[in-house]
């Protein structure tokens, strides 16, 4: 007898499975480049960064986020992901508008 589990489930599943793994890995960067100052971030921010991160991680291609050095972002820069991050659950800044913002400001560092 097969499980009640269809091949989109299981396709969702191993989205959100390797989402979670890219941000997880993005996070781990920045949290070892700020060093301290990671500590200056509330949980209630880092979940917001996280979430952040994973709505642009399904919004471009996998080859574009592996080029991004998360280890380069400063922790003015995780402020202001977080902010736009803010806005957008506030419905202030309208969802797609903010990642792409967020997008343009992550793909630019390293490049300077």
């Amino acid at each position: 007898m097969q499980p009640d589990i269809s091949d989109e489930e299981i396709g969702m599943r191993s989205f959100q499975l390797k989402k979670g793994k890219a941000v997880e890995l993005a996070v781990e960067k920045m949290r070892y480049k700020l060093g301290d100052d990671w500590g200056e971030l509330a949980a209630g921010e880092i979940e917001l960064l996280e979430w952040a991160l994973g709505d642009v991680w399904a919004f471009i291609a996998r080859g574009e986020w592996d080029q991004i050095a998360f280890s380069e972002l400063t922790l003015d820069d995780v402020f202001k992901i977080v902010g736009i991050a803010k806005q957008i659950i506030a419905h202030k800044k309208i969802g797609s508008v903010g990642l792409n913002e967020i997008h343009k400001m992550v793909k630019k560092v390293g490049e300077e």
